[in-house]
């Protein structure tokens, strides 16, 4: 019987930068700055990648904290 391994991080290919999850979401009719995002990554103690000078996250979890987000607004 095989057993399924557990990864503590995300796959490669759902990282992105903050900017790029930023520009994804404005399509959402729910917007977000980039602040905000920094701001869930935060308080959710998110994974996060340094790479150059660039932040990047996994975009499942800040899909999550999206759509937390958007319920607590209506």
């Amino acid at each position: 019987m095989a057993t399924q391994t557990i990864n503590p991080y995300p796959v490669a290919s759902d990282m992105m930068t903050l900017d790029d999850i930023r520009d994804q979401l404005k399509d959402t009719g729910h917007p977000v700055t980039t602040d905000l995002i920094k701001r869930w990554i935060q308080e959710q103690d998110l994974y996060i990648e340094r790479y150059r000078r660039d932040v990047y996250v996994s975009y499942s979890d800040i899909l999550m904290a999206h759509q937390e987000y958007v319920a607590r607004k209506d």
